[in-house]
């Protein structure tokens, strides 16, 4: 075997086993978080997001809400009616009092949507009736660009993992770009935690998903619109985008050293092998 094609050799084995790594697209992550309280009121009370960790990197780059738009809202008459409205853990901080009667085109109501999705607490959440629709522009505080960190850029929380929620990029103008996309919390992943807010009555599991630009048809936008539609059963959500960065740098999987590590082994031998019968 000539040198020459030992590195071709070598090359087309190095992509071969990046191709088999574990993938970069998975949209599953860890939630790292701290609870205020303990023991039965774990679920109750503040859960604050320290950091996320996907792909084996854990970041903290954290881009919130800062603004939201309610375009539409099913008008809250009483009881399970309306739509969207801020919630909390029956023991949770929350900026504002939680707020049944969201009105659309409404500043003031805007800006608690903003608020409860505009920080790290993750008992601090918009709560929709199950058979409430929805429209919302949210726009967050500095612009997300497609980066090379094989990261999502946008990050779900939905309590209850038993709904949908549609989604789309918005420009600097707050007009609508890209693909829509419609989320279900059926199959999102457990985030490791369980939370108790004040529209229910007892402990429901909380499921977690990323999102990146690229399934939203964009390579940057300035915010999103989120949908929610009579037949999609009330999401209850919680989400916040992740600001762009240059790529870390990433530990290879124990798996792909190994494998790298043999065939430089077996390189060597044959090198080896060609000089001894040169000679």
């Amino acid at each position: 075997m000539k040198i020459r094609q030992i590195s071709t050799f070598l090359c087309l084995s190095f992509g071969t086993l990046l191709s088999l790594s574990p993938s970069v697209k998975a949209a599953t992550f860890q939630s790292n978080f701290t609870t205020a309280l303990t023991g039965a009121d774990a679920s109750k009370g503040d859960i604050l997001l320290n950091s996320i960790t996907q792909n084996g990197i854990t970041f903290s780059n954290f881009n919130f809400v800062t603004s939201a738009s309610i375009l539409e809202n099913d008008a809250y008459t009483g009881g399970n009616t309306g739509a969207a409205s801020t919630d909390k853990g029956d023991k949770a901080n929350s900026p504002f009092l939680t707020q049944e009667d969201l009105k659309a085109g409404n500043a003031s109501d805007g800006a608690k949507v903003a608020a409860f999705l505009g920080n790290n607490n993750l008992n601090n959440i918009i709560d929709t009736e199950d058979t409430g629709k929805f429209k919302i522009n949210l726009k967050f505080g500095s612009n997300i660009s497609q980066d090379n960190t094989g990261l999502d850029n946008l990050f779900f929380w939905e309590r209850g993992k038993n709904s949908k929620l549609k989604i789309q990029a918005l420009d600097a103008n707050n007009t609508v770009i890209g693909t829509a996309i419609t989320l279900d919390s059926a199959t999102f992943g457990d985030a490791g935690f369980q939370i108790d807010t004040m529209e229910i009555g007892g402990n429901q599991q909380v499921g977690s998903w990323g999102v990146k630009l690229q399934q939203l048809g964009v390579t940057s936008l300035s915010g999103i619109q989120l949908t929610a539609e009579a037949s999609f059963n009330g999401p209850d959500f919680k989400l916040l985008a992740r600001s762009s960065q240059i790529s870390p740098e990433k530990v290879p999987e124990p798996s792909t050293t190994a494998s790298l590590g043999l065939l430089a082994v077996i390189a060597a031998q044959t090198l080896r092998k060609k000089a001894t019968f040169m000679v």
